[in-house]
């Protein structure tokens, strides 16, 4: 599936076309950390484009669908020196678009390492604002 491969593809070489051309107009993505984030696609193409960059060499080694139009993608890495395996349950819409995303990562120690380097590499675009950015204009806290 079209969709699928792109997804794949997407996250082994940070490609955040890939991913904004695979989403569905708002994707829910579903992180180890626990937190839930609903969010306008081109900010989670964005968010999951920093993948590969944190951790090069990710490859996914194993592709199934599952029923009501989930998939699930197996991907293997290293960060630091150390082995880990993520699962990406992803579900497409009626449009064939990714609108889901739940992300599983072990062993424990290499997800807590790897949800603080995402953090830090996208604390740049944090700061980012006006019309133009990814995060939208500031607000005045008064």
């Amino acid at each position: 599936m079209k969709v699928i491969e792109d997804y794949r593809r997407a996250v082994e070489s940070s490609d955040e076309y890939l991913f904004k051309q695979s989403f569905a107009p708002h994707v829910c993505v579903e992180i180890p950390a626990g937190a839930i984030f609903d969010q306008p696609a081109n900010a989670a193409a964005y968010q999951l484009s920093q993948v590969a960059r944190t951790a090069p060499g990710i490859k996914c080694t194993l592709k199934a669908a599952a029923e009501n139009n989930w998939h699930l993608l197996v991907f293997e890495g290293e960060l630091e020196g150390q082995k880990f395996q993520a699962i990406d349950q992803v579900q497409l819409n009626q449009d064939g678009k990714i609108d889901h995303i739940i992300i599983y990562m072990r062993p424990i120690p290499v997800a807590l390492k790897f949800a603080v380097a995402i953090m830090q590499r996208l604390q740049p675009a944090r700061q980012e604002t006006g019309p133009n950015s990814r995060i939208g204009p500031a607000r005045n806290r008064t």
